[in-house]
């Protein structure tokens, strides 16, 4: 029996394995499916056919993917937080007879998504509209380019360089009080003056990581995840954020924007976009992250598997046509609100 292996992944692994599960009982298939975490992680990998504990470290993790492989009949695998790994050691992991999704085909790929600056100027440099980054590494040089912000009036955000999930995201706005960092945290939003402060006393004047100085956006914020194989989109759909809610939708511009965007990063495998929209409603590329979001499953409330195309696909169980139209049959927009859940665990997983 064939195997897909999904290594250590996000917050998203969990769901992901459940849609694959899903796609198979749908066309009636006969595949295993392995999942495996670094730590204790019950409520993510029991969910598959095989839960497995990886190695915490670097150096014993190739030795550990070629006995899963020989063992249980691995065809491919799906990387997950450990991506720039994998894709250096591709050649020594594909020699074992199996393929390997790490989101890029190139390592080249990995450090342009990773780096926000040197993402927004390769935008620019293929034309597409994306939201103007500067780097600032030095207390002196973020206090000069606020003060130029402030000037003509432009409200500005901040965050590191590299970073995922959003930390050290904040909106540099004078308007707001400043205890409105305290008071309302979840609101992102501090003065300029207070995060020039708190930078000061971190440091003379060197910032202890590369930040990304851009303005700030009001408009909608849509998130496009897609199924892409070496640069070509199979299959897309897109969520457009407004408060708590999600609207599912699977067209217009920004839409579009975001699968440009995916080919000219030449992605592979389950990665996702962001854009957000200027006042005028015109939509700006924000980031490229070569995995699955965290909300990559909420597709699956438009009838749209994405995962499970995935799976398929790498599998070798569907072709190239059966997916692209998975990918728009029966497709109905929705809006989702993502809700908080628990999971119980039996005692002897709790114990491990």
């Amino acid at each position: 029996m064939k195997s897909i292996w999904f290594m250590e992944g996000l917050s998203s692994q969990r769901d992901i394995i459940m849609a694959v599960i899903d796609a198979r009982q749908s066309f009636d298939l006969s595949f295993r499916i392995i999942a495996s975490h670094r730590g204790s992680r019950p409520e993510i990998t029991s969910v598959a056919d095989l839960s497995l504990v990886e190695p915490k470290g670097d150096t014993e993790r190739l030795e550990f993917i070629k006995s899963v492989v020989a063992e249980n009949n691995v065809v491919t695998i799906q990387a997950g937080r450990n991506c720039r790994w994998m894709e250096e050691n591709r050649r020594e992991i594909e020699a074992l007879g199996v393929s390997l999704t790490t989101g890029a085909t190139c390592l080249d790929m990995h450090s342009i998504a990773d780096d926000k600056v040197r993402y927004a100027h390769y935008m620019e440099q293929h034309g597409l509209p994306v939201v103007p980054s500067i780097q600032i590494d030095t207390v002196d040089e973020l206090e000069k380019q606020l003060a130029l912000k402030v000037a003509v009036g432009e409200l500005t955000c901040i965050k590191p360089v590299v970073g995922i999930y959003g930390i050290g995201f904040w909106i540099l706005d004078p308007s707001v009080s400043p205890m409105a960092a305290f008071n309302n945290p979840d609101n992102r939003r501090v003065t300029p003056k207070m995060y020039l402060t708190a930078m000061s006393q971190q440091t003379n004047d060197i910032l202890p990581e590369p930040m990304v100085l851009m303005p700030y956006l009001a408009g909608r914020e849509r998130s496009v995840d897609m199924v892409v194989e070496n640069g070509e989109v199979i299959a897309a759909v897109c969520r457009r954020k407004e408060g708590a809610l999600q609207s599912i939708e699977q067209s217009g511009v920004a839409f579009e924007l975001a699968k440009t965007c995916a080919q000219i990063m030449q992605a592979d495998g389950l990665v996702n976009v962001q854009t957000r929209d200027d006042a005028n409603g015109k939509p700006y590329l924000l980031e490229i992250n070569m995995r699955p979001s965290g909300g990559v499953c909420y597709s699956r409330s438009c009838g749209i598997n994405l995962s499970g195309i995935f799976a398929l696909r790498k599998l070798g169980l569907i072709d190239k046509e059966t997916a692209i139209k998975m990918g728009t049959d029966g497709f109905k927009p929705a809006v989702v609100r993502s809700v908080s859940s628990v999971i119980a665990l039996t005692e002897q997983q709790s114990a491990e």
